[in-house]
């Protein structure tokens, strides 16, 4: 399964060196996430119905190549593992255009959260099965 999601990189998302600072490729990630889990039918109005979230268990960013202001780029969303009660999502943000560059590659593990008891839950089935290699 393939997922991409657009950014558009902002002045006010740059830093003293004149690159985008580093905490924004997470916040890029977290909206290509809710893109990708819309687009697979489990949107964040389905999470609510459902009183339960994905929330962040770990993350490692590496960072190869600098995004700039005006920058487009490109946010290629993939699954690598399903679990009972975790999933965990690659995403390459790539600088978008003729000749496309691999900027950073970050791999979040989420884990299903009940939301009202705050504890770890089983992943819901559907979600579990939208999620698994076809």
């Amino acid at each position: 399964m393939s997922f991409s999601y657009p950014v558009a990189v902002k002045f006010s998302e740059i830093d003293m060196a004149g690159v985008v600072f580093n905490s924004h490729y997470l916040t890029w990630c977290e909206d290509a996430k809710w893109a990708f889990l819309d687009s697979v039918g489990f949107g964040p109005y389905r999470f609510a119905q459902e009183r339960a979230n994905a929330l962040v268990r770990h993350a490692e960013i590496d960072w190869v190549a600098s995004l700039q202001p005006l920058d487009r780029a490109e946010i290629r969303v993939s699954v690598t593992s399903v679990g009972a009660s975790s999933f965990t999502l690659c995403h390459e943000i790539w600088r978008a255009g003729d000749d496309p560059i691999l900027t950073a590659t970050c791999v979040i593990t989420y884990v299903w959260v009940d939301s009202e008891t705050g504890t770890k839950a089983d992943m819901d089935p559907g979600l579990r099965r939208a999620l698994a290699p076809a």
